[in-house]
């Protein structure tokens, strides 16, 4: 397959992603005082569940269908502007903002589903109408979870809610054969897969920089800035080694572990912040740290391993 570059309106857009993390991060801070709590821990991966299927839907769609139409640009930016209305529904009393969050994650997804059909007519694109299906199913599905979460009671609207999320996030992978005969620019999803991560990391920098107070640097701090750096210089590795050993179709692998790289790293950046701003942790916080930094090396190495077999077996 030809090449296909990641434009300037994908970065920008994944800049809007970083904003949100930072803004769920808040959110969360404001839930528990304890990170690693049932409630914490729940809520703050649903909530980043809910836009990492956002991206996910969209960067498959702009790997597959994108020529640069000028109404995939418009597209581009009718997404970002709900998506920033949708960040705006991120609470810590999850119920308070329940029915506007989910009305507008109802409107986010409606506009990806709207834009596959769109872009399998107008584009000129060789996917299967079989792949433009099986996506926007899951979208269907996710909407119509979502219509009855909010008719339903405060105990287990959230729950209906999240099983849609769940639904969503999973059902290409129900139909690996059809995303198998639709393959991926594989470099470009890597390539957007990591710009996403070194924003993140960027993210953890802020984090860093909002705690120093230079007329008294702290041992810290610079044990820190160590950490995130030496993280960085891994990842980097790592994403190099997948690149140059990685032939894949449908690049179902390499997603689901960032999803579980981008999740371990935020959470090690939120008990970072939370040990430089009040010179702590709970107990359980430190051993979740270390459960979610051996996450983290645990998920590259699998990256790197089955991307390398992939080479030769040519199943993922």
């Amino acid at each position: 397959m030809e090449k296909q570059e990641v434009s300037m309106t994908e970065l920008f857009f994944d800049l809007v992603f970083v904003y949100i993390l930072a803004t769920i991060n808040q959110t969360i801070e404001s839930i528990s005082h304890n990170f690693m709590s049932w409630e914490g821990l729940g809520k703050s991966f649903m909530l980043f569940l809910v836009f990492f299927s956002i991206w996910v839907y969209r960067t498959l769609l702009v790997n597959r269908f994108f020529n640069q139409k000028w109404y995939q640009y418009l597209f581009v930016f009718i997404d970002m502007f709900i998506i920033i209305m949708l960040s705006k529904a991120i609470s810590g009393d999850f119920q308070q903002t329940f029915i506007p969050f989910v009305f507008m994650s109802s409107l986010i997804y409606l506009s990806i589903l709207i834009q596959y059909y769109i872009n399998y007519k107008f584009s000129g694109s060789t996917v299967n109408i079989k792949l433009v299906k099986v996506y926007t199913s899951g979208l269907v599905l996710m909407i119509i979870f979502s219509m009855i979460s909010v008719t339903l009671p405060s105990v287990i609207n959230f729950w209906v809610y999240f099983i849609g999320i769940f639904i969503v996030s999973i059902f290409p992978l129900i139909f690996y054969k059809t995303s198998y005969e639709n393959p991926v620019y594989f470099s470009h999803l890597t390539e957007r897969l990591s710009l996403i991560m070194i924003l993140l990391f960027g993210e953890g920098l802020v984090l860093l920089i909002n705690s120093i107070d230079i007329g008294h640097l702290n041992i810290m701090d610079v044990i820190c800035f160590i950490f995130i750096t030496c993280l960085f210089v891994v990842y980097v590795y790592h994403f190099k080694a997948v690149d140059e050993n990685t032939t894949t179709k449908t690049g179902f692998t390499t997603m689901y572990i960032h999803l579980f790289l981008l999740f371990s790293l935020d959470m090690l950046f939120l008990m970072m912040n939370k040990l430089l701003s009040h010179g702590q942790l709970h107990i359980s916080e430190v051993i979740g740290a270390f459960i979610f930094l051996m996450l983290f090396l645990l998920c590259m190495f699998i990256n790197v391993k089955v991307h390398k077999e992939v080479k030769t077996v040519s199943f993922f």
